[in-house]
C-alpha cells in the first residue's frame, strides 16, 4: 500500500515536471516569434534614391533652340537693298536749259566740230544748242555777238545750276570768239536779247 502511494505520488510529480517542461517550451516562444528583425523591411522598401529621376525628366537644356532659331542677321538685307549711290547720276542728268542726257550731241573725238552756230540762217538758237566735249577742249561760238549778245550762266526763269568759274564770257561785239573748257562739268550761256525766245544752250565737258 505503502508502496503504490510512493509510487503514484512519483508519476504525479514526474507527469507535473514534464507539464511545466511543455508549458516553458511552448510558453517561451518569444524569440522565435519575434520577427521583428524579419519583418523591418524599412531599408528594402526605401526606393528614395531608386524612384527620383528628377535629372532624367530635367530637358530644359535639349528644348532650349534660342540660337538655333534667331535668323535676325541672315534676314537683315539693308545694305543689299540700299542702290543709293549706284542711281545717283548727280550732274551727269541734270537738266538745265532743257538739255536732257539724249539732247547732247557728242563732239568729244578728236576730230570733232566743236563750232556752236546762232543767228543769221540759224534763227533765234544756237547749233548745236546741247554739246558735250572732253575736258581741255574747246568750242567757238560763230554768229553776231552784237545782235545776240552771249553770257555765260543760267538765263533769267531757268532752272539749274552750272558749273562755277564758268569760261564763258560776255561778248556783245565780234562773229567769232573761242572758249576753252578746263574741268568737267556743265556750263550754260545764252543770249541776252533772245533767252526768252528759247536761245540759250549747254556745254557738257566730261
Amino acid at each position: 500500500m505503502r508502496t503504490n502511494f510512493i509510487l503514484g505520488t512519483a508519476l504525479l510529480m514526474a507527469g507535473m515536471v514534464a507539464g511545466c517542461s511543455d508549458d516553458a517550451t511552448t510558453a517561451d516562444a518569444s524569440t522565435a516569434t519575434d520577427t521583428g528583425t524579419a519583418t523591418d523591411t524599412g531599408t528594402a522598401t526605401d526606393t528614395g534614391t531608386a524612384t527620383d529621376a528628377g535629372a532624367a525628366t530635367d530637358t530644359g537644356t535639349a528644348t532650349d533652340a534660342g540660337t538655333a532659331t534667331d535668323t535676325g542677321t541672315a534676314t537683315d538685307t539693308g545694305t543689299a537693298t540700299d542702290a543709293g549711290t549706284a542711281t545717283d547720276a548727280g550732274t551727269a542728268t541734270a537738266v538745265i536749259h532743257g538739255c536732257t542726257a539724249a539732247m547732247y550731241a557728242d563732239r568729244s573725238a578728236t576730230a570733232g566740230d566743236r563750232t556752236v552756230a546762232f543767228g543769221g540762217a540759224a534763227g533765234l538758237t544756237y547749233t548745236p544748242k546741247c554739246l558735250t566735249i572732253a575736258a581741255g577742249q574747246t568750242v567757238t561760238f560763230t554768229g553776231s555777238f552784237s545782235g545776240h549778245p552771249l553770257r555765260g550762266g543760267v538765263a533769267p526763269g531757268e532752272t539749274g545750276t552750272g558749273a562755277t568759274q564758268n569760261p564763258i564770257a560776255n561778248i556783245a561785239a565780234g562773229t567769232s570768239m573761242p572758249f576753252t573748257f578746263p574741268a568737267p562739268g556743265l556750263y550754260p550761256y545764252y543770249c541776252v536779247f533772245h533767252a526768252g525766245s528759247g536761245m540759250v544752250g549747254v556745254i557738257q565737258v566730261r
